[in-house]
């Protein structure tokens, strides 16, 4: 349950994240699960609402793995067959093979599943109530204090506000000689590219 649970957190994340390279009207009839998730979740600040809870969830849930997963022993009768008293050491009494075994399983296969099949991923069951989940335990004020500390850090390093590439698209129109205004701005390999179709230029 503990590694079924990381993997819905981990892939979650990536899903939505994968999920901005396409364009909603390709799966909104196909996948409208993933189509309302998607949509919700780009809304205002839900973004960073969501990491910042699915952060808690991620720690407790590694925490709980280790401790599961740590094995403690002083003598040999607690095993089937012989091992020797460093590999007992090593990776049994610090976890190390149990993390190993919990990065991948409950943390890198879903991630690389989540971002070949987001739409897919995101149709699963228990990604709704994983999704609010974190929305909750954010809005339950354990982790607003990040909002503060953000704010510091950006403000230390005179970081500025971005503008996303759909709010330049939508501000980007060419005049025609007819003085009709046309969107000719498009992305191409994460580049800004804007067509000049006309002697007056860009407005």
């Amino acid at each position: 349950l503990v590694l079924f649970l990381l993997g819905v957190m981990e892939g979650l994340q990536i899903a939505l994240v994968e999920l901005k390279r396409q364009k909603p009207e390709s799966y909104k009839d196909s996948y409208p699960k993933a189509y309302k998730l998607g949509q919700y979740a780009m809304k205002g600040d839900n973004v960073e609402r969501f990491l910042m809870g699915r952060q808690v969830f991620v720690v407790c849930l590694v925490f709980f793995a280790a401790k599961l997963t740590t094995i403690h022993g002083t003598s040999e009768s607690g095993f089937l067959f012989y091992v020797p008293d460093w590999v007992q050491a090593l990776f049994l009494e610090t976890g190390l093979l149990a993390c190993v075994v919990v990065v991948i399983i409950a943390q890198l296969m879903p991630q690389i599943v989540a971002s070949i099949y987001p739409t897919q991923f995101l149709e699963l069951l228990g990604m709704w109530p994983a999704y609010w989940a974190c929305i909750f335990l954010e809005t339950s004020g354990v982790t607003h204090i990040c909002w503060v500390l953000a704010w510091l850090l950006s403000g230390l390093f005179g970081m500025k506000e971005e503008i996303s590439v759909d709010q330049v698209q939508k501000a980007i129109v060419v005049v025609d000689k007819n003085g009709n205004k046309d969107n000719t701005g498009y992305v191409s390999q994460g580049f800004m590219k804007f067509e000049d179709t006309s002697p007056r230029g860009l407005v």
